[in-house]
């Protein structure tokens, strides 16, 4: 297995990084010239809120139930702008090339927020893989768990993935 990069941004005071092991070989990492641009955001909602629902440990920190999110477009066109920025200009970052983070890119697309966090991750290619990562890696885990996040969107371009929560 071939050790791939997972990083998180929560940016309601820092940020943090953190390193996980992906499921994908190179091969798989390779097999990206279908270029998958969609993902089921009822599944990702499904699996994100039955985490939250029922609380999680996130490393040696447990984390209590947490309200439901909801999915929201403008997180997901952001996420979405970020996976394929990613992918084309081959670098793995909360920090595009321009400059921009996050909440730069969420206030881009009008997204008014208050609160956000970024998860990205590469290398998985399902919803279900993705979001298992993000749990076994404590950072992720964290954004995932927080409740002062409302909203998110999830986007993958390739098999880059990024995951914008929000709350306005």
């Amino acid at each position: 297995m071939e050790l791939v990069t997972l990083a998180l941004a929560l940016f309601v005071s820092a940020c943090s990084k953190s390193e996980i092991k992906s499921p994908a070989s190179s091969t798989e990492a390779s097999m990206v010239s279908a270029l998958p641009t969609s993902v089921n955001k009822t599944v990702l909602l499904q699996l994100v809120n039955d985490i939250r629902k029922k609380g999680c440990k996130c490393g040696d920190t447990y984390y209590g139930a947490a309200p439901a999110v909801s999915w929201n477009d403008k997180l997901a066109t952001a996420a979405y702008s970020h996976s394929v920025d990613m992918y084309k200009n081959k670098f793995f970052s909360h920090v595009a090339p321009d400059g921009s983070n996050g909440g730069v890119r969420i206030k881009r697309v009008g997204y008014p927020w208050m609160a956000y966090g970024e998860n990205i991750a590469t290398g998985y290619k399902t919803e279900k893989e993705v979001v298992q990562g993000w749990i076994e890696s404590p950072g992720h885990c964290k954004n995932i768990m927080n409740k002062l996040y409302k909203e998110m969107g999830v986007a993958r371009y390739g098999n880059y993935w990024t995951q914008e929560f929000g709350t306005r």
